[in-house]
């Protein structure tokens, strides 16, 4: 599915907080690639980070972000949503 998403095959959300950062600092947040902030615990990163202030059409710093960091979670979260997406990624793992 994030293969289909790259190939502009489907539109996925993104989703940050799918694949948090952890560094010296604390929490990085939203996105290991825009550092909004550092929090020191994991709550005060899914609590007060913005997360739909920061995704592609609500921050220009995201406007052609692609990266794995927010869209493989969403690939991996949407396999479990339905029948099809469980047969097609099914399919994909017996080729």
């Amino acid at each position: 599915m994030y293969l289909e998403f790259l190939e502009g095959k489907r539109e996925l959300p993104c989703t940050a907080w799918g694949n948090p950062t952890y560094n010296v600092k604390g929490w990085k947040g939203p996105c290991y690639l825009i550092t909004d902030g550092h929090y020191k615990t994991f709550t005060e990163l899914m609590t007060e980070t913005p997360w739909r202030a920061t995704a592609p059409g609500n921050d220009p710093r995201c406007e052609h972000c692609m990266m794995h960091c927010g869209f493989e979670p969403s690939a991996a979260l949407g396999i479990n949503a339905g029948l099809a997406g469980n047969l097609k990624m099914l399919a994909w793992t017996l080729r």
